[in-house]
């Protein structure tokens, strides 16, 4: 039988906090400014969706590492509550420092790393707790870099991987329905009392 063992997500993934700071004071007196797409945690969705990015003008320019590419995984720094597998490349767009990423290299599937982050290492990550009694948990760089991952053979972590990506899309397609369901609940209803009184007058 063959010995599983862990390897530490620093050594298979480059790990980044987002930009340190986004405003550049005087900017409104410059003409030379470069305009980037920015994400920050309200843009994030629970299904892997990126939600309508602002815009951030900065006088210097961002270094390749801070842009977003496809198969990062981006966690919020506060209150980790999913993992967000980014789908394709987001030119020009770059992450607040509320946020971290995680860069997996190629001999390991993003989804399977995204996957056990979100079932498993975020709720031993949160174990970190800011303040003296607070409710507000961070995780950090180290912290993460320190993270124990199955090193399974990439079959199965092909495997693992997809079928949370499908975990994610059936989530999403039952939420659309059950919205759907009740806007239909409410029109019958509705149509069916619409008037219901007019004759007692």
């Amino acid at each position: 039988m063959k010995v599983l063992r862990n390897v530490k997500l620093g050594k298979i993934a480059a790990i980044f906090n987002g930009l340190p700071d986004t405003r550049q004071h005087g900017l409104v007196y410059k003409t030379s400014f470069i305009t980037y797409n920015f994400i920050q945690p309200n843009h994030l969705g629970i299904y892997n969706d990126i939600n309508s990015p602002s815009e951030i003008k900065r006088q210097t320019p961002v270094s390749e590492c801070y842009f977003i590419r496809k198969n990062d995984i981006i966690l919020k720094r506060l209150n980790p509550d999913a993992a967000t597998l980014v789908s394709e490349d987001a030119p020009n767009t770059t992450f607040s420092n509320n946020l971290i990423v995680i860069r997996v290299f190629k001999e390991h599937f993003p989804a399977y790393i995204a996957c056990l982050l979100e079932n498993q290492g975020i709720a031993r990550l949160n174990n970190n707790i800011v303040g003296a009694v607070a409710t507000v948990k961070s995780i950090s760089v180290q912290s993460l870099a320190a993270l124990d991952i199955p090193a399974v053979e990439y079959a199965k972590q092909l495997a693992l991987g997809r079928m949370w990506l499908l975990h994610k899309q059936r989530k999403r397609l039952l939420s659309d329905l059950m919205t759907e369901d009740q806007r239909l609940m409410a029109a019958a209803i509705k149509n069916v009392t619409a008037g219901a009184g007019e004759g007692e007058r």
